[in-house]
C-alpha cells in the first residue's frame, strides 16, 4: 500500500488552464508531500506542501500559466548533476511523479 494518483500525465489543449490529481492515501500513516517544479513560471500547484493522513484523498489543482508549449523533463531519483539532467532527451521517472506535459 502507497500513495496512489488518479493520474501520471497532465495535457493541456490550451496555453493555461489547471488539472486536479487526486492523490489517495491508502496507508494507515500519513504522509507529507511537497510538490517542486523546474518550470515554476508556468506551472504552480496548490497545496504545495500537505499531511496527507491515512485514509484520505488529496486534490492538487495543477495551474498552466500563459506561456509556451513545450515538453517538460522529469529528473530520476539516482541522478546527481542535475545540469546534465536536462540535457537528455527524455527522463523517466520510478517514483512518486507526476508528468507535467503540455501538447498542442
Amino acid at each position: 500500500m502507497s500513495l496512489t494518483f488518479s493520474t501520471n500525465s497532465l495535457k493541456w489543449n490550451l496555453p493555461e488552464g489547471q488539472n486536479i490529481v487526486k492523490i489517495t492515501n491508502d496507508t494507515k500513516q500519513n504522509f507529507a508531500i511537497k510538490v517542486k517544479s523546474t518550470n515554476a513560471e508556468i506551472y504552480s500547484t496548490a497545496p504545495v506542501t500537505e499531511i496527507i493522513k491515512a485514509g484520505y484523498v488529496l486534490n492538487l489543482v495543477v495551474v498552466r500559466k500563459k506561456g509556451p508549449m513545450k515538453d517538460e523533463k522529469l529528473v530520476e531519483p539516482t541522478e546527481i548533476d542535475a545540469a546534465e539532467v536536462f540535457k537528455k532527451p527524455k527522463i523517466t521517472p520510478n517514483v512518486f511523479m507526476i508528468t507535467m506535459k503540455c501538447e498542442e
